[in-house]
């Protein structure tokens, strides 16, 4: 499986199939599985955890790829904090990291900057989720690695119209936890030419040679279960102590000696 961070703008066109029927007229149904069932790879945070339930997953096309990398160049480099006492200086990192997320997220979900298929698609019907959107429900129990719990997967349908897109855009999915951010896109994830055409944006997909993971890590169990997850922000934090007052004294008394010292030599010149 590619895991790249850079962004490959030349996606063959690939056929998805759909199993369903379109309910109105110049209408495409867009289908979100990414439930973790069925083999497919489950959405994680970044300690492996289940998302939360209702954490909202948002598709569309961005509009500035370039802009996009540098946002995740940046994003990945991480920030630093340097204070006079450990808790100093991991409050400062703390608070850089906040603000790193905060800018980030602002930039992914601006209109100027972010197309949302389900917000800007005109948006006829939805089963599942809640209106416009597409979110993290609970899912089954599964095992992972040897270990069982219940992970959050997003699921739901959604009659749209494309007019507003143009066909063979390129559709990226991508969530946030409130500290850490995951996009992920594959080749097949793209607006069909056809306005009535079905498509289908899972999770299943990343598991190929033909998804990218630009933001985030894929861990692959081989015989179980696979988990995508999304990325933290890194944190380097540098202490550089005070003088402490036995320090300060020290110095001065060394200071005052050689001061002294000096008064007598020039006495004695």
């Amino acid at each position: 499986m590619k895991k790249s961070s850079s962004l490959n703008l030349k996606f063959p066109s690939l056929v998805v199939l759909f199993c369903g029927f379109t309910q109105f007229v110049n209408a495409g149904t867009v289908t979100v599985s990414a439930t973790g069932i069925s083999s497919s790879p489950i959405f994680v945070n970044s300690s492996l955890a289940s998302l939360t339930v209702g954490t909202e997953l948002y598709i569309g096309t961005f509009l500035d790829t370039a802009g996009l990398t540098s946002r995740i160049s940046t994003y990945k480099t991480g920030v630093s904090g340097t204070g006079n006492t450990l808790s100093e200086a991991q409050a400062l990192a703390d608070a850089a990291a906040a603000t790193l997320y905060s800018n980030t997220f602002n930039w992914l979900s601006n209109s100027a900057n972010f197309k949302s298929l389900p917000g800007a698609a005109n948006s006829i019907s939805q089963t599942g989720g809640s209106a416009g959107k597409f979110l993290f429900a609970s899912s089954a129990s599964r095992t992972v690695n040897g270990s069982n719990a219940t992970y959050a997967g997003a699921t739901g349908s959604m009659d749209v119209t494309y007019a507003s897109y143009g066909g063979g855009l390129q559709l990226w999915a991508w969530y946030a936890t409130g500290s850490e951010i995951g996009i992920f896109t594959d080749s097949s994830w793209l607006v069909p030419t056809s306005p009535t055409a079905p498509l289908t944006v899972g999770s299943a997909a990343l598991s190929n040679s033909a998804s990218e993971i630009l933001l985030g890590t894929y861990t692959d169990y081989v015989s179980g279960p696979d988990l995508i997850s999304s990325s933290a922000i890194s944190k380097t934090v540098t202490v550089i102590p005070e003088p402490t007052s036995s320090a300060l004294l020290t110095f001065g008394v060394a200071a005052l000696s050689f001061l002294l010292a000096r008064k007598r030599k020039d006495k004695i010149a």
